[in-house]
């Protein structure tokens, strides 16, 4: 026998009851074995999580120790002592929840940060409910940052940025991608955090059909990417998240994943602005950006 861990993504979890449980199965096991198992565990996962017919549209993603499995290699993957198995389920709909208050921005960037992994981002579409939690994101600082848009004041680009705490701050890089961040700190400060990447949950059929013929794992480990999966531009820039009306956060469970903290992706700026460990990300999950290895240790703030 051998044993492996399965990580369960949103809604999964709330299914099982637990976001990670170790099982035993036989050597020589197969991703499709493990489903089954699973399934029959499990009752209360739909038809379709049972295995029965490998050959339908599962709406679940699955990772075999960060690698991506397809459907039609579940039979043909083995599992190896030790394997690591993250699961999403992604859900159309779903309930909705509060938004998270304003004060919950209130406060310095690089302590918000943190905090908003595990969160919830939802984007309401012509009727439809997008969502992911938040696995990626990134703390910039007012005119003491140099790394920051901030850091020469206020401009027509960064307005909202100097706006008050819970509004978003949305700007286009390369003339193409849109990057969507978090307004917080005391108004006037020019403080932020940008959202690098989400585990999508809700809406994502729309995604696939907004990002084109991607892999599942590449429609949201990105800023970009997620902007463009979500329909989020500058039409959405200064709009505010406390309202719970087309862009909001909502709360989600706290993440079991340990959260590591690095040195920001790409920016420049002083040494400090380029060595400052403010970049935060969930532990091994799929979807965080394919970033560089951090150069510090993975440690939770």
């Amino acid at each position: 026998m051998m044993e492996i861990t399965v990580r369960f993504g949103e809604p999964l979890r709330k299914t099982v009851g637990a976001r990670r449980i170790a099982l035993q199965l036989p050597e020589n096991a197969t991703a499709a074995d493990l489903i089954a198992r699973l399934a029959q565990t499990y009752p209360g996962f739909n038809a379709a999580f049972r295995g029965d017919d490998l050959g339908r549209d599962h709406p679940y993603i699955l990772f075999v120790s960060g690698k991506p499995v397809t459907r039609p290699n579940y039979a043909q993957t083995r599992l190896r002592h030790g394997d690591v198995v993250h699961i999403v389920m992604p859900v159309v709909g779903g309930s909705a929840t509060a938004p998270l208050p304003r004060t919950f921005y209130a406060r310095p960037a690089p302590e918000v940060a943190p905090n908003l992994l595990g969160q919830i981002l939802v984007r309401e579409l012509d009727g439809r409910r997008l969502a992911g939690r938040i696995v990626e994101v990134e703390a910039y600082l007012g005119p003491e940052d140099a790394a920051s848009h901030a850091f020469r004041g206020p401009t027509p680009r960064n307005r909202s940025m100097f706006g008050p705490p819970g509004r978003a701050y949305v700007y286009l890089i390369y003339g193409m991608h849109h990057c969507l961040n978090i307004v917080t700190g005391p108004e006037g400060e020019g403080q932020a955090v940008l959202i690098r990447a989400l585990e999508p949950l809700e809406g994502v059929d729309v995604m696939r059909a907004r990002r084109g013929p991607v892999p599942d794992r590449q429609l949201t480990n990105g800023p970009g990417k997620l902007c463009q999966a979500l329909a989020i531009d500058r039409r959405l820039d200064g709009h505010d998240l406390c309202l719970g009306e087309t862009l909001w956060l909502e709360p989600g469970p706290p993440p079991e994943e340990a959260i590591c903290a690095g040195p920001r992706v790409g920016v420049r700026g002083d040494a400090l602005a380029l060595h400052r460990a403010w970049r935060f990300y969930l532990k091994g999950h799929p979807y965080v950006s394919p970033a560089p290895q951090n150069r510090v240790p993975c440690s939770v703030p």
